[in-house]
């Protein structure tokens, strides 16, 4: 996924970190628009369904309110911060997001899961677990390349 950004990098692993994340977050507005659209045609599987889909939603696109705060964060890393103490905590700050966005997507999965059988027999609720599986890996791996990285002065 990032191969064709390569060039760009020059060597900085936080620049990896950015590009990762911002994808990232392409994925999961991308997802956050794809529930809207299916929220409004409802799952036609019944209220708690639909109640199931409404709180996908909220929690996507709720996890989704940060992004480019967090962004900001991941362009402070990459122009250098001063000290070891703003960077550790910039770096927390955009860990701490990234990871609360993939778990919302694992979350909205689950709870498709646990709704019952309706929920499961929807065709609108298989394509939001497809998409929750698809897009959180995404938050991942931007999680795991942003925990690699090392202030250096």
């Amino acid at each position: 996924m990032l191969l064709p950004y390569a060039d760009s990098f020059h060597g900085s692993l936080d620049r990896v970190a950015r590009t990762s994340a911002s994808l990232a977050i392409d994925r999961q507005q991308a997802l956050t628009d794809e529930i809207a659209h299916l929220k409004l045609r409802g799952t036609g599987a019944g209220s708690m369904t639909d109640m199931t889909l409404g709180s996908c939603f909220d929690t996507v696109s709720n996890s989704g309110s940060q992004a480019n705060v967090t962004l900001g964060r991941l362009d402070d890393l990459v122009a250098g911060v001063k000290s070891k103490k703003q960077f550790d905590w910039e770096k927390l700050l955009a860990q701490d997001w990234l990871y609360s966005s993939a778990s919302a997507m694992y979350e909205c999965a689950d709870w498709i899961h646990d709704a019952g059988e309706a929920a499961m027999s929807s065709p609108v609720l298989k394509e939001v677990i497809a998409g929750c599986t698809t897009a959180a890996p995404y938050m991942e791996i931007a999680v795991d390349i942003t925990n690699s990285l090392n202030f250096s002065q």
